[in-house]
């Protein structure tokens, strides 16, 4: 539900723009304007579900127990939970909490607010029913002390406690506000929401009393800008201070970034991402082109990867070798070392061995719709027709797509995965996981005993060396399947006027926080 329908019928006295841009315009060096593309959905952690604009307001605004440390973001912090501990099983996390730490409306933090939040969104949001369903009891302890204990080993837990689903809300202004909490969202964080109107801005105002230092700036406007010409723009002239790539495929055209690189009121931050995007195999129909591995060699050992790299991209996105990009924690550097290489003579040979005539290869090159999109689309259908076979782009809506995908009727199509939390988890288990296969848009990989056991002796091992090892593993058993031609990994990307600073990117998820920026 698009936030703006949820101020339908309700009486908020919220200032108009007009007073924003007022307030803007008077102390400039104290507000910083982000251009979003869209208006945000679910400004409230309980109906949250990853979508990147309300997601990162979430983070500006409430809290979560545990936080990514910046600036390389390997490690977790304490934010409302002063420290942690985990049972040796692997199913018992317990917090000290922070004391005097008050909401945005005066009440106080604690332990109670802790359980009423976590249990309000495991209840109310069907996105985290995978992990949050894990969750058998949360018992408070004192003021501040809890446990938190799972039906089985999740090393992953403390990751998903770092996600804006996770943050923890003001039970009271819920009980105040009712349905209508999600307009008038109330956390501990750094930023207090102000205001919120359709389709021109979201404004936030600085915490000063926030536990760990009042923010720098005064004041934090996202302004909603649809058209990505529009935002390079108002980012030239200072109209706006930040725009985000964040990996989207939908921000500021490829070819106007190093344009942007030679403005010097302009400087540009990247970032590697987590982010895959692959060319993937429909790896459970029998009755599929793609089911015999020759075919499936074949067509990864057509694709021009280092072309589609600095032809389309150039420079913006890298290389992804196989089920987890090299930046992860758990990445095989092995699996660099044998990934396919572009050589469409071998293709043409696997093909032969295959008894297969490319030409009678008519597929349906299936992809999300966008103009970027709608290129590597185009590349690859050219690297498929240098081997003889045909393919015919559909760019399709999202909804349509995800249906399609999870039904099966595809045998190859572009596709992607954006992970929210800093683990192996994230990519592996709902991507290759057979039992999850018609779950949502993943390899659709057919039961097999021993890998789906390996992945999940992965996913619950508690000791962080023997999960990587298991991860390991893992790698190499799935690039024996070759479930897709995975292709690259956007940068995360950053446009800011000049005078910004301090901002640090994030990769997992792919959201900034906003307290220790300042202009200058």
């Amino acid at each position: 539900m698009k936030l703006f329908r949820l101020f339908a019928g309700a009486t908020l006295a919220l200032p108009l723009m007009l007073n924003a841009a007022h307030a803007q315009a008077s102390d400039p060096l104290k507000t910083l304007v982000i251009a979003v593309p869209s208006d945000p959905d679910n400004l409230e952690p309980g109906t949250n579900k990853a979508e990147p604009v309300g997601s990162e307001v979430i983070l500006n605004v409430f809290d979560t127990l545990v936080a990514w440390t910046p600036p390389d973001f390997t490690k977790l912090e304490g934010r409302l939970a002063e420290s942690w501990t985990v049972s040796p099983d692997g199913t018992t996390f317990g917090f000290k909490l922070r004391e005097g730490v008050k909401f945005h409306d005066g009440t106080a933090f604690d332990a109670d607010a802790v359980k009423f939040s976590i249990e309000r969104t495991k209840a109310s949001n069907p996105y985290v029913e995978a992990t949050f369903g894990l969750i058998r009891d949360i018992a408070v302890v004192s003021p501040t002390e809890l446990k938190i204990s799972l039906s089985k080993p999740y090393p992953a837990f403390l990751s998903i406690l770092a996600q804006p689903q996770s943050a923890i809300v003001s039970p009271a202004a819920v009980k105040k506000f009712g349905d209508q909490f999600a307009s008038n969202p109330v956390g501990t964080g750094p930023f207090v929401f102000k205001s919120y109107q359709a389709d021109t801005n979201v404004v936030l105002e600085s915490n000063p009393n926030y536990f760990l230092g009042a923010p720098k700036l005064s004041r934090i406007i996202y302004r909603i800008i649809p058209d990505a010409s529009t935002r390079r723009l108002e980012l030239e002239n200072g109209g706006v201070d930040i725009v985000q790539q964040q990996g989207q495929l939908s921000s500021i055209a490829a070819e106007d970034i190093q344009a942007l690189k030679g403005n010097p009121n302009v400087s540009v931050l990247e970032a590697p991402s987590q982010i895959i995007r692959q060319l993937e195999f429909n790896n459970n129909n029998p009755n599929s082109p793609v089911a015999d591995i020759r075919v499936r060699r074949a067509i990864v050992h057509a694709i021009d990867y280092e072309g589609l790299l600095t032809g389309v991209f150039g420079g913006t996105a890298e290389r992804v070798y196989g089920p987890l990009t090299s930046n992860s924690w758990a990445f095989n550097p092995k699996i660099k070392e044998t990934a396919p290489k572009y050589d469409p003579e071998l293709s043409k040979r696997l093909l032969a061995e295959a008894g297969v005539d490319p030409a009678r290869l008519n597929f349906k090159l299936y992809s999300f719709q966008g103009a970027l999109w709608g290129a590597v689309a185009t590349f690859v259908q050219a690297n498929l027709a240098d081997i003889g076979i045909n393919a015919t782009i559909e760019q399709t809506q999202f909804p349509a797509y995800r249906a399609l995908q999870t039904a099966g009727r595809f045998d190859v199509a572009l596709d992607g995965r954006q992970p929210w939390y800093n683990d192996p988890d994230a990519h592996i288990t709902i991507g290759y996981l057979s039992s999850l296969a018609d779950s949502a848009m993943t390899f659709r990989m057919p039961k097999e005993d021993a890998l789906d056991a390996l992945i999940l002796k992965a996913q619950q091992t508690v000791a962080q060396e023997e999960r990587k090892g298991l991860y390991f593993q893992v790698q190499e058993e799935i690039a024996k399947r070759v479930p897709a031609a995975y292709l690259f990994s956007p940068k995360l990307i950053v446009f800011q006027r000049s005078n910004v600073k301090g901002l640090v990117i994030n990769s997992a998820p792919p959201l900034n926080e906003y307290r220790g920026v300042y202009k200058e």
